[in-house]
């Protein structure tokens, strides 16, 4: 799940691995506590209050390295393509990964999204392998159980539904076959609806049809299920057709003609140029925008000894951006939202085409 490096998680940072800090939500507590309140009772019953709440309050951690474990796993095949990765969170939801997905492509978002389940997977074969070779008794109770989980984590997480990973692989092979992902994300967010609705008639509903009660615990279980995947799928379906909007911005004619200008260069050559001056590094990337006042400070005399850099104003991190054939609408509208600045510089190929004002993608947006 990719989201701006600006949004800040609510929570106790845990970890900083490789750069990428690791948080614990604050909404994970309740989590825990669910899992305690759960599984607490009926381990008490088998093996005594103190120990059956231990149990429980193990079961409530392990699940947790479990979420961890299926981050961790994305993070790595995210940074492993070149995607810039902002942090991972566990929270009540699980977890979620924040990267820069704006180059991803239907391949590599496929991958990212499948290692996650299959990192689960491979720790439930293990726990399972653990647990048969220590036979009975409390440990493998335990190492079981948590075999169980995993094995549970990677095959709900493989359901093909947004928000979850089975969901991502829909996209992406949507994307691949229209190249057009909003198109996908919204298709696979009806199947995340759709999935819901099964999973309440599958767990809920067939019991009562036959004259059976569901107990407390299933209906629980079922509810936060249900309503996780209710507005993930929901939040997909509106970001999809955002996407088809954005995807319909005409890049070219947004673009502003410039003139580029080295920072070293007098600023007496800024009146011969014909276009909006940008300045440019030794290496042609954009620096910033000329400081109005500033130029007009500088005395008559002084023009041609006062470098186009004492007038400049830097651009913000990020406000410069080489758009990437196909991807251009996107890729600009997340270096406005990234950088937070009003005016975007635009390069392709390395070759600066000019700047783009946001006020002009707001209209044009608003038009689509």
């Amino acid at each position: 799940m990719a989201e701006t490096p600006q949004d800040h998680p609510r929570g106790i940072r845990l970890a900083t691995i490789s750069s990428v800090p690791v948080y614990l939500g604050w909404s994970w507590l309740l989590m825990g506590a669910l899992v305690v309140f759960l599984v607490g009772p009926s381990t008490a019953r088998t093996y005594g209050a103190v120990t059956g709440y231990s149990v429980a309050v193990v079961y409530a951690l392990a699940l947790l390295a479990s979420v961890l474990v299926h981050e961790a796993a994305h993070a790595v095949t995210a940074r492993s393509f070149g995607h810039t990765v902002h942090r991972v969170v566990a929270d009540l939801w699980g977890g979620h990964t924040a990267f820069e997905a704006s180059r991803a492509t239907p391949l590599t978002a496929a991958a990212i999204a499948v290692v996650g389940p299959l990192s689960n997977a491979v720790v439930a074969v293990v726990c399972f392998g653990v647990s048969a070779a220590l036979g009975s008794g409390l440990t493998a109770s335990v190492i079981g159980g948590i075999a169980f989980v995993n094995g549970a984590l990677a095959v709900l997480n493989m359901l093909p539904g947004l928000p979850l990973d089975g969901g991502q692989v829909v996209e992406a092979v949507v994307w691949g076959v229209t190249k057009d992902q909003g198109r996908a994300r919204v298709v696979a967010g009806y199947l995340g609806r759709g999935l819901v609705i099964a999973v309440v008639v599958a767990v809920v509903g067939v019991p009562l049809v036959r004259g059976q009660s569901p107990d407390l615990t299933t209906i629980l279980w079922t509810a936060l299920v249900a309503s996780f995947l209710w507005s993930g799928a929901t939040q997909a379906i509106g970001h999809g057709r955002a996407l088809g909007v954005v995807g319909g911005l005409d890049v070219p004619a947004l673009l502003e003609p410039v003139a580029a200008i080295a920072a070293e260069r007098p600023v007496g050559e800024l009146s011969s140029l014909r276009a909006l001056p940008v300045v440019v590094d030794a290496h042609g990337a954009p620096v910033g925008l000329i400081d109005h006042d500033a130029l007009r400070a500088v005395p008559p005399g002084a023009i041609d000894s006062t470098p186009v850099s004492a007038v400049t104003t830097r651009g913000p991190d990020g406000w410069a951006v080489d758009l990437t054939p196909g991807r251009e609408a996107m890729e600009l509208v997340t270096a406005f939202q990234e950088s937070r600045s009003r005016v975007v510089a635009v390069s392709e190929g390395g070759v600066l085409r000019g700047v783009v004002r946001v006020e002009r993608v707001n209209a044009a947006l608003a038009r689509n």
